[in-house]
């Protein structure tokens, strides 16, 4: 009898041995072209995610932080970049997350204003995150069961039937890149690194220095603008013959290249592969060892939705002309006398300067402004003398925050917002979209 026992425990644990062991599972939810999750903190059981294997700094949403109570005592300034350049924002160190039966502890929380974001994606948009869950765990994207599943170690992870792909971090961006290359519709090949990044809608987003190196623009046939994820310039579409990597072939497709004048041409970092190819594979992504494995799934055949260029009845060059002429204004404007730029775009120039203490991310704060368009068009001065704007200064335009943030209180400053500091290419009210904004500033003070 005991021999019987001592036998079963063997096939027992012999047996487990084969058994993935996962962490957990996390249900996504694939709408539009991202995937999004439920995450939780102390204070809220159900914030709105997105995962993204492109965010290489977990964001939240700065009214959610608020609203929620994340901690304002570890709160401090960085530089965020992106496609539309330097941001500064406020930072939440060390914070915790939950994910279903995990936590990540001691994450730096990027707070932005996710609003616009939520509003263009059709539903409420809490933060996102990526880099923390990849970066500590095995992670594995199951589109065909739409489901994230953590693993300590890749030798948990059933890789039967997956192709591993070597890559590599380049700069300090910690997204994946391994070559591809693509066809042309004149039969010419191109191949470059690519990111892996499910964060990007698309199928292909060419990079302005690649596409300036090949002269891709006069090689591509047909092409035509799309607005995008730069407030600044528009994208331009345009189809390609093939696209292939590791053994993979996919036909006829619609790309994007982005557009940048000052852009030096490069070879070499091609741009960033998008959901509408990443979504065709299940996918494991093993940081440790940097390697990506891909599988085909249920949707590897689908056709590829091709872009067309819409058809409007509205004045379609008012909106580029609007960005052209801010970004000349900006160009020139930064040569003149006693005006200073920052690595976001901002412009200032000091009036006064003032001697008190420069306000903090979390104030609230005491201001005197008024704001006109580039060309002088007077468009608001709401407050005077006996009535100064006092609010907390993470609700106001980005370029404000940036400025007044390195004010010392009784300073007056003249700011040159570029439209992405500003509000953007959507305008908002008597400010047209594209259109950047002059804005006469003077901090009061401010109280935490």
């Amino acid at each position: 009898m005991m021999k019987l026992i001592v036998l079963l425990a063997f096939f027992i644990v012999a047996g487990s041995a084969d058994l993935p062991a996962q962490i957990t599972k996390i249900p996504f939810e694939s709408k539009g072209s991202h995937l999004y999750i439920k995450v939780q903190t102390a204070q809220s059981d159900s914030l709105s995610f997105i995962f993204d294997t492109g965010t290489t700094g977990a964001t939240i949403d700065s009214a959610t932080a608020e609203k929620i109570g994340v901690s304002k005592e570890n709160r401090k300034m960085v530089n965020v970049g992106g496609i539309a350049g330097m941001q500064t924002n406020i930072m939440a160190v060390n914070q915790n997350l939950k994910l279903k039966n995990i936590e990540i502890k001691g994450l730096n929380l990027v707070l932005m204003n996710l609003n616009t974001l939520s509003k263009i994606l059709g539903r409420r948009l809490d933060g996102l995150i990526g880099y923390e869950i990849m970066n500590k765990y095995v992670t594995q994207i199951d589109f065909d069961h739409k489901h994230l599943l953590l693993y300590n170690q890749i030798k948990e992870v059933d890789t039967t039937g997956y192709t591993g792909i070597p890559f590599e971090f380049n700069k300090g961006v910690l997204i994946p890149r391994f070559p591809i290359t693509i066809t042309l519709t004149n039969g010419e090949r191109y191949t470059g690194r690519a990111m892996f990044d499910t964060g990007n809608a698309f199928s292909l987003l060419v990079s302005a220095p690649y596409n300036k190196f090949h002269n891709l623009n006069a090689k591509l046939g047909t092409v035509f603008p799309a607005w995008g994820l730069n407030p600044v310039a528009p994208d331009l579409v345009a189809m390609i013959k093939s696209m292939s990597f590791n053994g993979f072939d996919f036909g006829n497709m619609s790309i994007r290249l982005t557009t940048n004048e000052q852009a030096e041409p490069k070879d070499g970092y091609l741009g960033i592969l998008g959901i509408e190819v990443i979504k065709r594979f299940n996918v494991i992504l093993d940081y440790a060892h940097k390697r990506i494995y891909l599988k085909p799934n249920q949707s590897f055949n689908s056709n590829f939705t091709i872009e067309q260029q819409a058809v409007t009845t509205a004045p379609a060059p008012k909106l580029p002309s609007l960005v052209k002429e801010s970004s000349k204004f900006l160009e020139n404007n930064k040569t003149m006398p006693g005006v200073k730029q920052t690595a976001s775009g901002l412009q200032y120039k000091i009036l006064k300067k003032g001697m008190g203490a420069k306000p903090l991310p979390g104030d609230k704060v005491t201001l005197y402004y008024t704001v006109s368009l580039l060309d002088g068009t007077p468009l608001w001065k709401p407050f005077d003398a006996k009535n100064p704007w006092v609010h907390h200064l993470d609700k106001t335009l980005d370029g404000i925050k940036e400025a007044v943030l390195m004010m010392p209180a009784g300073s007056k400053w003249k700011l040159y917002i570029p439209p992405a500091l500003a509000f953007g290419v959507d305008g908002y009210e008597e400010v047209p979209p594209g259109a950047g904004i002059i804005c006469d500033l003077e901090v009061v003070g401010s109280v935490q």
